[in-house]
Order: C-alpha cells, then sequence, then structure tokens
C-alpha cells in the first residue's frame, strides 16, 4: 500500500503536467470544439430543412429565407418540429415566429443544445 505522501506526489505531478499547458492553447480548443458544434448544427439544419422541402441542399444556404426557399407556414411548422425531435429540444413559440433564415434556426438550436 502506498504511502499517503507518496499519492499526494503523484496527485501533483498529475496536476502540474496538466498546468503546463497555457491558458491561451485550452481557451483555444474550446473556441474550436464550440466553432465544430455551431457548424455541425448548421450542417444538421440545412440537411432536415433540404429533406422538408424536397429540395437540393446545395440551395439551402446558410443566409437562406424560409421563403426563399418556396417553404408556407405548414412547411415552417414541419421544420420546427423535425427540429425539435433531431436536438431533442423545444422551440417556444415566439422563439420559433423570430427565425426566418437556416442561420437563425441553427444559432438559436446551438444556444439551447450548450
Amino acid at each position: 500500500m502506498q504511502s499517503l505522501s507518496a499519492v499526494n506526489s503523484r496527485v501533483q505531478s498529475r496536476l502540474a503536467v496538466k498546468a503546463k499547458a497555457p491558458r491561451a492553447m485550452r481557451a483555444q480548443r474550446m473556441v474550436v470544439r464550440a466553432a465544430a458544434d455551431k457548424a455541425q448544427v448548421l450542417s444538421d439544419v440545412r440537411g432536415i430543412i433540404a429533406e422538408q422541402l424536397g429540395t437540393d441542399l446545395d440551395k439551402v444556404a446558410a443566409e437562406s429565407k424560409f421563403v426563399d426557399l418556396g417553404a408556407d407556414s405548414l412547411d415552417t411548422v414541419e421544420i420546427m418540429m423535425a427540429l425539435e425531435e433531431k436536438f431533442d429540444i423545444q422551440l417556444d413559440e415566439e422563439g420559433a415566429e423570430k427565425i426566418s433564415t437556416v442561420q437563425e434556426a441553427a444559432d438559436l438550436i446551438a444556444a439551447q443544445i450548450k
């Protein structure tokens, strides 16, 4: 059995190794991961919208408005329901009404799943 001081020494050496990574590098990794997550959310949102509207994924750009993609109010409701199901979230009616572009939908979802 190891003595308490030996265990303490091992723990401190492990912490020292972790602390050597500069804070900026750790923050940079978090930012990259957050950016990747947002990019993935946008990609998933685009795919769902393209599928719901029966259109090519290439036509569903981040700045595309649902109306410009040919979505009527029923399509928009179905898109919101599909997004809620995919991301396991609840979009309140007020928030959903403010969404007019693909990017706005992705941003709202990314904020809820953090």
